[in-house]
């Protein structure tokens, strides 16, 4: 069996591209421990920092065919874990801003309306919770931020045709979660 500790991260990295899942997980045992605590001092939550680092280690990954060659390994894995981070936290604070919103609004003379709208609200935030991670982002970006299909794609990397494609998409999976009485 092949010893892989005098080896270079970036020579690893090449080693992954090339198929070696041994190179992975040399280079995952290496980085997972640095990673974890760094995340962990961002966002004072374990299971919330293992799950972005390990989110980061998939990305890499899943794109480790695409990254070409890198000169400095560790610096692209903490740079995709802080983009990470902060787009969990973003994702965070578009979320709590819409609910402190709806929570916000007028009262209501009635009993009826008030719990009609907050019957509303629970169905479309349980629609929105089963948008998948990426979708949801797109979304939130889209109705939350009222960042532009161009600006979002900008945003993610992905074409503006892509937005329009999943905003539409995540309307219909919320409408399907919207109770018919209500109509």
């Amino acid at each position: 069996m092949k010893t892989y500790s005098g080896y270079s991260d970036e020579y690893l990295f090449s080693l992954v591209q090339n198929g070696d899942n041994v190179a992975f997980d040399v280079l995952y045992e290496r980085f997972f421990p640095l990673l974890y605590v760094h995340a962990l001092r961002k966002l004072d939550d374990a299971q919330e920092a293992k799950d972005l680092v390990q989110d980061t280690f998939t990305a890499l990954y899943q794109k480790r065919e695409i990254i070409g060659e890198l000169q400095n390994f560790s610096g692209y894995l903490y740079v995709s874990l802080k983009n990470n981070i902060l787009n969990f936290l973003e994702k965070k604070n578009v979320r709590s801003s819409y609910l402190e919103t709806l929570d916000q609004q007028q009262s209501y003379s009635s009993v009826e309306g008030y719990v009609f709208e907050k019957e509303l609200k629970a169905q479309i935030e349980e629609g929105i919770d089963l948008l998948p991670e990426k979708m949801r982002l797109v979304f939130e970006l889209s109705r939350f931020e009222h960042l532009s299909h161009k600006e979002i794609g900008e945003q993610l990397n992905i074409s503006d045709k892509t937005v329009k494609r999943q905003i539409v998409n995540a309307l219909k999976i919320i409408r399907s979660k919207i109770n018919l009485l209500f109509f």
